[in-house]
Parts: structure tokens; sequence; C-alpha cells
């Protein structure tokens, strides 16, 4: 399908074979990147974007490899077991002491606990305290997420009339306001970091940044920026419709729960993260979330750099491509009568996974420019969820039946649950957390 804003062309691809075409036979050509040029309008954003940057140069080559090194290898994700497994502690602890018997929402719990796994991956410390309810500077981090996730993808009038760049005072203007607020979240962290001694040092990303490359602060901090962003925003909406629906399929929660309290029984009733990874069943759920509840239903846009025939049609140089995920994954073509019934059971000894090679399933998406840190994302999502119901029995507020939970999506740039996820956590017995 294809459709004309004023001067821009947009392409959307809805199946299988063609999101191949886009993201495998003509994986180079549609490397190229397109957001509204307000995100572009922010100073340094040209040398220092890695997720969102407009071409696969030499400048995301660097940071791409940077990336790899310090959080998305085997090796990095490996070693930040520790972090994972400390925050998460935090969060059970915060859940025991101050929240048995109240009201909590899933998203802001697991959205702060996220956040500060990649933050102390990154720099080192929390940006949250107190399971994301204190009134602190941290609720500028979450304010700042959603408001370059909301301005990153909103069309201006330049956007659709490339002829009024020059006059496009708008984007400008919401560029240095979103460029303000991404100094004043990070400048302080990262100056502070940058005038203490090198015995102090950390060896995190900030580290390396500094004193491996000797990046500006600007720089740094819309790196930071983007590297936040995507490490909770998917990470918090799968992780809150799992719980979802775990809540509403109770046999499932059973199931789900069974595993896991088989394999922790081996470490004395604590979860390890290596045992979780042999949790079949559970893996299964987390996979067919992905598939019902896609985070990013069309990805971030790619962009044509060149002129492409894709399945006999002509696709202009610049073109916006969205490849339709979300179409794709619920498509009972692809996925049978019951496409959109939440089965994990689909998953069990099945080839399909999510590196992007089955194009039927591309949660995070596919080609060059897929998500580098799926598995960090996985690995969060399994210790998080685990342990919420590995450690606590949940119920729903005013004794209302699970099997009625709401479970309406807000389509949009992210697919998320349109009302909060609110649930009541009781402590259970004979579970111990550590």
């Amino acid at each position: 399908m294809s459709l004309r804003l004023g001067g821009q062309i947009v392409v959307v691809a809805s199946t299988p074979d063609v999101a191949k075409e886009i993201h495998k036979t003509n994986n180079r050509i549609f490397s190229g990147r397109f957001l509204p040029s307000v995100y572009y309008n922010v100073p340094g954003t040209m040398h220092a974007s890695l997720v969102m940057a407009r071409e696969c140069n030499d400048t995301w080559k660097f940071l791409r490899a940077i990336g790899q090194n310090c959080i998305f290898s085997s090796k990095a994700i490996d070693s930040a077991a520790g972090i994972r497994t400390e925050k998460v502690t935090e969060m059970v602890e915060f859940l025991r002491a101050n929240k048995d018997g109240k009201v909590v929402n899933i998203e802001d719990l697991v959205f702060a606990t996220f956040t500060n796994i990649i933050s102390n991956i990154m720099a080192s410390r929390n940006l949250f305290d107190d399971g994301g309810e204190s009134e602190s500077d941290a609720k500028v981090m979450r304010f700042l997420n959603e408001e370059i996730i909301d301005k990153a993808s909103t069309f201006g009038l330049t956007d659709v009339f490339p002829m009024l760049k020059g006059v496009d005072f708008w984007s400008k203007g919401r560029a240095m306001d979103m460029y303000r607020n991404i100094k004043s979240t990070w400048g302080d962290i990262i100056k502070e970091r940058s005038t203490a001694k090198n015995d102090n040092s950390t060896n995190d990303l900030l580290d390396v940044l500094i004193n491996g490359h000797g990046f500006p602060v600007d720089h740094i901090a819309i790196l930071f920026t983007e590297l936040l962003i995507a490490g909770t925003d998917s990470t918090t909406i799968t992780a809150v419709w799992l719980m979802a629906e775990l809540i509403k399929n109770q046999e499932i929660l059973h199931q789900v729960r069974k595993e896991i309290a088989n394999k922790a029984i081996i470490e004395g009733n604590k979860l390890n993260e290596s045992l979780l990874s042999e949790c079949q069943f559970f893996h299964a759920g987390i996979k067919e979330t992905l598939r019902l509840h896609i985070p990013g239903p069309f990805a971030v846009p790619h962009r044509a750099t060149e002129t492409c025939i894709v399945n006999n049609y002509t696709i202009p140089k610049d073109s916006i491509v969205l490849v339709n995920g979300w179409a794709i994954q619920t498509d009972p073509n692809n996925w049978g009568e019951d496409a959109i019934s939440f089965k994990p059971e689909r998953f069990l000894n099945s080839i399909i996974d999510s590196r992007g090679t089955c194009f039927e399933y591309i949660p995070f998406s596919a080609g060059s420019r897929m998500c580098p840190g799926q598995n960090v994302a996985l690995k969060g999502v399994q210790l998080v969820v685990a342990s919420l119901v590995h450690y606590f029995d949940w119920s729903l507020p005013y004794g209302k039946d699970p099997s009625k939970l709401d479970l309406s999506d807000r389509f949009g740039t992210t697919l998320k649950k349109d009302k909060p996820l609110y649930l009541i956590p009781r402590p259970r017995e004979n579970y111990i957390v550590g």
C-alpha cells in the first residue's frame, strides 16, 4: 500500500514476503531511517545518534561497535547479570516492604526497574527510587522519554512539504526545547564523571565514551537518551502485557509459576537467570506476548536511500517505508484462525525466533537496523516478570474477576495497554528473594 502526504510518499508492507524484500533482499537500500525533522534539528543528533541515525554511515558503525562491546554482546549481557539481579531484588523488596495488599501501577513499577537497570549499565547509578513513586528528578526522565517519542513521531509541515524547510521555525523551536531537556537530564551526571579522577573509573559505558573516546557532553547525552528510551519503552510495554495476559489467563499463570518454581527449587527458591532460560513454556509466553502485542507496530520508519523495485512496484528514493509488524503477526494467514488468541504453546518446539530470519515474526524488526538490544530486553523481561509471579500472588482491585480484565490497546507509535494495569500483591510464603 502506498499513500502521499503532501510531497512525501509513504509505502506500507503488510506481508512476510514483502517484509523479506525490504529487510533482507534490499536491506542496504532500506537501511536509511526517516524521522520527523524536529528530531534531527536537535544539535548533535547527526553525530551521536545510534537508534535513530539517518544513515548507516561511519558514525553509526562506530557507535554500534561501542554499544556492541559495552551492552549488546553476549559477554556484556552476562557481565550485567549482577546489575539485573540487584535491581529486580530491590523491586521485590520494595513491594514486600511497602505494597503488601495495596494497589500497584505495574507500568510505573517495571518502568522504574528497567530504567535503573539500563542507567546502571550505562552510568553506574539509579535514576529512580521508591519503585518509581517518588517525586524526584527521575520523573523528569520519564517525561523526557514520552516527549521525545511524541515529538519524534509527529510530522511537521516541512516533513510533508520539504520546500518549506527554511521557514520551519516550529520544528526548530520544538527541537531546542528537547535539546534543553536532554542536557538538563544528563549534563550534570556526565560532567561529574568527567571531573572525577581516573582511579575512580567504573569501566561502564560512560567511562568508555569519556576516557576512551573523548565524546562531548552533548553527544553522550543524546546517545544515552536514545539508549534509555530503546531499553525501557519496549521492555515496559512487553512486561505489562505479559502480566496482563497471565492475570487474565489463570491456568497459563499457574503453569508458568509451576515451571519457574521447579527451577528455583534448585537454588533454594531463589531465581537464577541461567535456570530461567530453561523455562520453555515461560519463554513461549514471552514470545507470544511479543507476537500479539508487538511494542512497535511499525518499528522505526525506514527510508529508501535510492529508487528500488519491490514486488514489481517502484519505490522512489527517499520514500518512507513502514513494515506493519502488527498486521503480519496477527494475520490468520500466517498464524491460523486463532491468531488473536494468547496461546504460548504455539511456540513450543517451534523454530520461529526473533532474530529477524522468520519474517512472519519480527517483534524486533530485521535487517541491519533491527534492534541490537533484543537479548538485553528478553533477559530483563524474563527476570522482572518471573520475579513478580514467583514471589507474589496478584489480584485485581475491588475483587474484580481476572478473566474479565480489559485488554484493549492504544494503537500508535507504540502499542500500549489502553488502561493502566493496577494489581494488588500479596507476598507468597516460603519464597525468599536474593
